[in-house]
């Protein structure tokens, strides 16, 4: 295989995680979740706060990917909104 090949397999595959990710997130809309991305996630030290805040705050189940979050509770999207998204 050449390297040429080899970027293309990988370049598939990241493009195939994120349709699988993208229709997943869609699904789980469409059963009441609720989407929030963050302008930017800022430094690490700030992402490590975030997931600790989400921890100790959110009562039902949260999905991450990068600077996007999907919410199963309205609610814990809302105050994560008034929390986060002016970050």
């Amino acid at each position: 295989m050449t390297l040429e090949d080899e970027i293309m397999q990988k370049m598939s595959e990241q493009m195939v995680k994120e349709i699988d990710k993208e229709i997943l997130w869609g699904m789980l809309e469409g059963i009441g979740w609720v989407r929030v991305m963050l302008p930017t996630l800022g430094n690490g030290e700030q992402a490590v706060d975030i997931i600790v805040w989400i921890e100790e705050n959110c009562r039902h189940a949260v999905e991450r990917n990068g600077r996007d979050f999907m919410f199963e509770s309205k609610q814990d999207a809302n105050w994560f909104k008034l929390r986060w998204g002016s970050v």
